[in-house]
């Protein structure tokens, strides 16, 4: 994700984020969010719904990592878990299954094909961006739409 974009949830939720300082042996959020921008929307709507249920303290919920799952999907990894926090990070993970990763369109799908999206969840835009051009096949010219004549003119 955008550094800008990191570092705007690290300052909105810093006790959600703590984790972020501790070594990487023990927390992978020292590298940040391994996603892409089109997931921010998601993430930040979770981090706001965990901190409206958290209490603070020592025992607090903290996320520890947020990465991209073999599915495509968002994974997200946090300590110290109540269920109504667990259930929040979940509709989190099938909010992400039919958002695009890169600009955050729905629906978008996981896309099986070769290329910088394969494996990731992308919409038809994002996927067209980056496809090659096809080898043989020309576009027409565009013409002026045809339209019915105001007066039929009969030839005699």
């Amino acid at each position: 994700m955008d550094s800008h974009k990191t570092n705007e949830l690290y300052e909105k939720f810093p006790h959600l984020y703590r984790e972020r300082l501790v070594p990487l042996a023990n927390s992978k959020m020292g590298w940040g969010f391994q996603c892409e921008d089109g997931w921010y929307k998601i993430i930040y709507e979770m981090s706001k719904k965990i901190d409206r249920l958290s209490v603070p303290g020592e025992f607090a919920p903290s996320i520890t990592e947020i990465s991209r799952n073999k599915d495509g999907t968002l994974y997200v990894e946090a300590r110290n878990l109540t269920p109504p926090v667990a259930d929040v990070i979940t509709s989190a993970k099938e909010q992400s299954r039919l958002t695009c990763e890169f600009c955050a369109y729905t629906p978008a799908f996981l896309r099986a094909t070769k290329g910088p999206h394969k494996d990731h969840i992308a919409c038809g835009r994002c996927l067209a961006k980056v496809a090659p051009p096809t080898k043989g096949k020309t576009l027409k010219k565009r013409t002026k739409p045809r339209r019915a004549p105001d007066t039929i003119v009969v030839k005699r």
